[in-house]
């Protein structure tokens, strides 16, 4: 294949190119000489070195050369004037493994404009991913082919759905894995589906902030029933009948009917959701297994509650693992949250967003990466986002939500940011630890399922029928 182009100026890592083929664009992969490097912005300019007349000049980031099938970094500037040329399929299947087997890699789609795969390194699940997107750009595609990758590796799968939109796309993909679909309701029962749980005989006192407000005197009566009911298995009514034979000598009969009232309320709000025995954390988490807890019918209270509970508690999992003590979780695994912003957010005060920032500051000593999925990247906690170590940004338009992923991200150029909005459904940009490159512009695979043609419902204008000089409807 001849010249794409030619460089005309080069400065550290950073090239300028004019531009000579059509194939050149936004995520390209050239290779300058025995260096290669990828497009990162692309516009019209003058300049005197390429006459007065506007040309079109990419800037690319130079990331290394190709050493026995592995990246090394360069040690000094491209060469004004050297020809550019776009990589090939064989070169870019080294660049983007780098060095690792196929079978040690995953992927959810192609090179931009290429056949090749785009090769991610699984190992680094652990730094944490956040997958952002507006509304309609394919960010449900992107994250159920990472998802089902993952899992037909072993690691188990977690998934938090909020929209219930999970167990159609997953399955469609189990159907080539193999990988085992286990899905768990919140709240409201759904035919051929089991029903997430809460332990209620299992919770200390100071576990019930995941679900309700209590301030320390309501928290230290409860702890008394707690104890009471010590060696039972019990219930939240009977937490709740307990509470009127509190001592007025050691807790205050306004405090005991207070704390009353609000587990009254709980056991309302959260019907269905409390059980004497509960779901057992440990045997959800499996290797080969994606499992989906459907919180689409649920009030975000409970939603918010049950993540925070769920949160802590495979966190606590892990942690006993790594410290052989009972009743550990086994393996590690990835935990996905979607719509992350309603339970995470920077203005959301639920404990939930606590377990959250934990998980995304400790999980990665314990075996738990963290995946998190919005449309709303600027409402995403700062703590939380600064943790994920690999970014995929798909179509964004708001200006907010750039300049939220410039501060969050400082790794990534901020000419890519700008141009997110370009992007097209089911294109997206992966930059961070799971590439070898500064960033990897992906064609996602796409899922075929049955779609139904969105249409304006219509509706029949209602018939007003006389009876006996009434006029029905």
């Amino acid at each position: 294949m001849g010249s794409a182009g030619m460089v005309i100026s080069s400065s550290g890592r950073e090239i300028d190119i004019l531009v000579k083929n059509e194939g050149m664009r936004l995520g390209t992969i050239v290779r300058i000489d025995e260096f290669y490097g990828i497009i990162a912005h692309m516009g019209y300019r003058e300049d005197d070195r390429i006459g007065s007349k506007q040309k079109l000049v990419a800037r690319a980031q130079v990331f290394g050369r190709l050493k026995e099938g592995r990246l090394v970094k360069i040690k000094r500037p491209v060469e004004p004037y050297s020809d550019v040329f776009l990589a090939d399929e064989k070169e870019l299947k080294s660049i983007l493994a780098g060095g690792l087997a196929q079978e040690d890699s995953i992927s959810i789609g192609s090179v931009y404009g290429a056949r090749a795969r785009a090769f991610l390194d699984p190992a680094e699940y652990d730094r944490h991913m956040a997958i952002l997107a507006s509304t309609g750009a394919g960010k449900s595609y992107t994250s159920a082919n990472l998802i089902s990758e993952f899992a037909s590796m072993s690691l188990p799968v977690i998934v938090v759905d909020t929209h219930g939109e999970y167990p159609k796309l997953l399955s469609k993909l189990a159907e080539k894995t193999g990988v085992d679909i286990e899905v768990y309701t919140v709240k409201h029962p759904k035919k051929g589906y089991k029903e997430f749980k809460i332990p209620v005989y299992e919770l200390a006192a100071e576990d019930f902030s995941h679900f309700t407000t209590l301030n320390e005197n309501q928290k230290s009566a409860l702890g008394f029933v707690l104890d009471r009911l010590n060696g039972k298995e019990y219930t939240l009514e009977d937490i709740v009948d307990n509470c009127s034979d509190l001592d007025d000598d050691i807790i205050h009969e306004e405090t005991a009917k207070a704390l009353k009232r609000r587990l009254v309320s709980l056991s309302r709000v959260f019907k269905g959701v409390f059980d004497k025995f509960g779901t057992d954390i440990t045997k959800i988490v499996k290797p080969y297994q994606i499992t989906i807890i459907d919180a689409s019918y649920a009030p975000q209270g409970v939603r918010q509650s049950v993540v925070s509970y769920l949160s802590k508690e495979l966190l606590k999992g892990r942690i006993k693992k790594e410290n052989d003590m009972p009743n550990p979780i086994d393996y590690k695994l990835l935990f996905v949250i979607e719509e992350a912003h309603n339970y995470g957010g920077s203005k959301i005060s639920h404990s939930c967003k606590y377990q959250l920032q934990r998980i995304a500051s400790e999980g990665r000593k314990f075996g738990i990466g963290l995946c998190v999925i919005s449309q709303k990247p600027s409402k995403i906690d700062d703590e939380i986002l600064s943790q994920c170590n690999t970014g995929i940004y798909m179509h964004i338009t708001n200006p907010g939500d750039k300049e939220h992923i410039k501060r969050s991200f400082e790794a990534i150029d901020e000419g890519i940011i700008s141009d997110l909005d370009s992007l097209d459904v089911g294109e997206c940009i992966i930059a961070g630890a799971m590439v070898r490159i500064p960033f990897v512009m992906c064609k996602v695979d796409e899922i075929k399922i049955k779609k139904t043609k969105k249409k304006l419902p219509r509706y029949e204008k209602p018939r007003v029928v006389e009876v006996s000089g009434f006029d029905y409807v």
